[in-house]
């Protein structure tokens, strides 16, 4: 592998592992994150029964789609990236993108209509980062 394609699987690598480790957060929360609470306002031990399970479940819909993107990736970059395979990085970028762009464009609109801040530049960053990823895979 070249420079430049060990730079694009650190690249790809950085962000499975982000997404792995939010969805293994938002799996594995007891509540839901401060964010969600500047939003509606409320504190978690405030909210009814009903309420929590109803956040706990969108965060677990939530961290499904990080772990199983996050887990595809990595299937990706151990097996069709390592062999060079010219449709990986296209593969692993556009699978990242699908994840980030809706939980992009959801946490962007939270943070311009609310006092919340949720993490929108961070999903922001690592879309921007699977993009310059691509041209980085030089596989001949």
């Amino acid at each position: 592998m070249t420079t430049k394609n060990k730079i694009a699987f650190g690249i790809y690598l950085i962000n499975a592992v982000a997404m792995l480790v939010v969805g293994s957060v938002y799996l594995f929360s007891g509540e839901f994150m401060p964010y969600h609470s500047a939003v509606i306002q409320e504190e978690w031990i405030d909210l009814s029964e009903a309420q929590k399970t109803l956040y706990l479940g969108m965060m677990r819909t939530e961290a499904a789609g990080f772990l199983a993107t996050g887990t595809a990736i990595l299937i990706l970059l151990i097996i069709p990236f390592r062999k060079m395979q010219r449709w990986a990085p296209y593969a692993i970028s556009v699978i990242g993108i699908v994840e980030y762009l809706p939980s992009a464009i959801a946490t962007y609109n939270v943070a311009q209509t609310t006092t919340a801040s949720p993490p929108w530049i961070a999903l922001c960053m690592g879309i921007g980062l699977l993009i310059v990823a691509i041209p980085l895979s030089e596989f001949d």
